[in-house]
C-alpha cells in the first residue's frame, strides 16, 4: 500500500524486511543526538540516568522503534525511492484521548534539506485527522543536532511550544545532608 508519492519516493507502511534497514537509519539518525546529550549532561550521567547494562544507546534506540513495529506495524512509515529506504516514522494513536504522538523518525543525512521530513509528518497528521484525532504532539529538544526535525515540525503546523527546564544532581557529588535543610536554615 502507498500512502504517498512524491518525485518517485513513496511513503509506505514498513514491512519486516525494512527493520534492519530501519536500524541503520535509526543508528545514523540518533548518534549526534546522542553525542549532544552526552555533551550536555556528561557521559557518567547520561549512562546513569539512560544506559543499560544489558544494552547500548544502539539496542535500546532499536528495540524502541521495533516495539512500536511489533505492537502497531501500521504505526511504523518508510520513504522509499528505487527500493532503498531512506527515512523513518512512527507514531502512536490515543483515540480515546483523541491524541496522536510523534516518536522517533529520521532521515538520512543524505537526503536531509529536502522536505522528506515535512512529506512524512504531513501524511501521518493527515492520518491522524482521518483517525479522529484533534491533538497531535511531538517533543523533540532544543540542541543543534534537533533543528531539522524543529524545522520540520513547525513546517506543518507545531506552534505552541512548551519549554522545559530538567534538572539532575549526581548525589555522590553532593555532600550528604546538604540538602536537608529545615525552616529557618536560610539563614546560615
Amino acid at each position: 500500500m502507498i500512502i504517498a508519492e512524491r518525485e518517485g519516493v513513496i511513503l509506505r507502511p514498513a514491512a519486516d524486511g525494512d527493520l534492519p534497514r530501519v536500524d541503520e537509519i535509526t543508528i545514523i539518525c540518533y548518534a549526534p543526538i546522542v553525542a549532544s546529550f552526552v555533551e550536555i549532561v556528561g557521559e557518567t550521567f547520561y549512562e546513569g540516568i539512560y544506559g543499560s547494562p544489558e544494552a547500548g544507546w544502539q539496542a535500546r534506540k532499536i528495540k524502541q522503534v521495533r516495539d512500536i513495529y511489533q505492537a502497531h506495524p501500521d504505526q511504523v512509515w518508510v520513504l522509499e525511492e528505487s527500493g532503498e529506504v531512506f527515512g523513518f516514522v512512527t507514531f502512536e494513536i490515543v483515540p480515546e484521548r483523541r491524541l496522536g504522538i510523534f516518536d522517533n523518525n529520521g532521515v538520512l543525512p543524505e537526503k536531509r534539506g529536502q522536505g522528506w521530513g515535512t512529506f512524512m509528518y504531513r501524511h501521518v497528521l493527515r492520518h491522524f485527522r482521518e483517525q479522529g484525532i484533534r491533538f497531535a504532539l511531538v517533543e523533540t529538544d532544543l540542541d543543534d543536532p534537533h533543528i531539522p526535525a524543529r524545522h520540520a515540525y513547525e513546517a506543518v503546523g507545531f506552534d505552541r511550544q512548551q519549554r522545559i527546564v530538567i534538572y539532575r544532581q549526581d548525589l555522590d557529588q553532593r555532600n550528604p545532608g546538604s540538602e536537608l535543610k529545615t525552616v529557618g536554615d536560610d539563614h546560615e
